[in-house]
């Protein structure tokens, strides 16, 4: 198989399980009030995103540019052009999950694609065999390493995200068809 058929297959398959797995993760939480959104990010949050468009988007955009514009090794093309539309997917796939059907459910899009991107990053990277000293090198691993770290920064953000020290004590999530005590021994801090 080609390096271009093999993109699309691999990347369409994982749309697609991806797709499913945020659908039934919706409709588990259908019918929950709606979720506003992640809270107001901390400056070094609001400077990590920065990073992330530069480092995750600009750099892999101009890298393809420049691979297109001196008729570079094709596959640097297929490997960084599978991952910016990927990476819009992404985004799409958040943006509509929140805003339209404004569910918690959203959160979980960066923990399937996040580890996707990683490993498109390396596929890339290694369907190019770009040598040492290229261009193209050195954006695959400065999104490998940009990766790997956002990875465990999006983990260890989750719990802020959802904020469930925002939700009551006794909130009835209908996708668990009973009421759970969140917090039952902790001391309530807006108290």
């Amino acid at each position: 198989m080609n390096p271009l058929a093999a993109a699309l297959a691999q990347n369409i398959a994982f749309f697609a399980i991806a797709s499913l797995y945020v659908w039934i993760g919706a409709r588990r939480v259908a019918g929950s009030a709606p979720f506003p959104g992640p809270r107001p990010p901390p400056l070094w949050f609001k400077v990590w995103l920065v990073v992330i468009w530069l480092v995750g988007l600009l750099w892999p955009a101009v890298t393809l540019a420049w691979a297109i514009a001196t008729e570079a090794d094709a596959n640097i093309a297929v490997g960084l052009g599978a991952y910016l539309v990927m990476l819009f997917a992404q985004v799409a796939t958040e943006i509509f999950v929140w805003k339209r059907w404004r569910s918690a459910i959203w959160v979980i899009v960066p923990c399937l694609y996040l580890p996707w991107r990683l490993w498109q990053c390396w596929w890339g990277f290694d369907l190019a065999g770009v040598d040492e000293s290229s261009f193209a090198m050195a954006t695959y691993v400065a999104l490998i390493v940009l990766w790997i770290i956002n990875i465990g920064v999006h983990f260890t953000n989750v719990p802020l995200t959802l904020r469930w020290d925002h939700h009551p004590r006794d909130a009835t999530f209908k996708a668990l068809h009973h009421p759970v005590a969140l917090m039952p021994d902790a001391h309530d801090p807006l108290e």
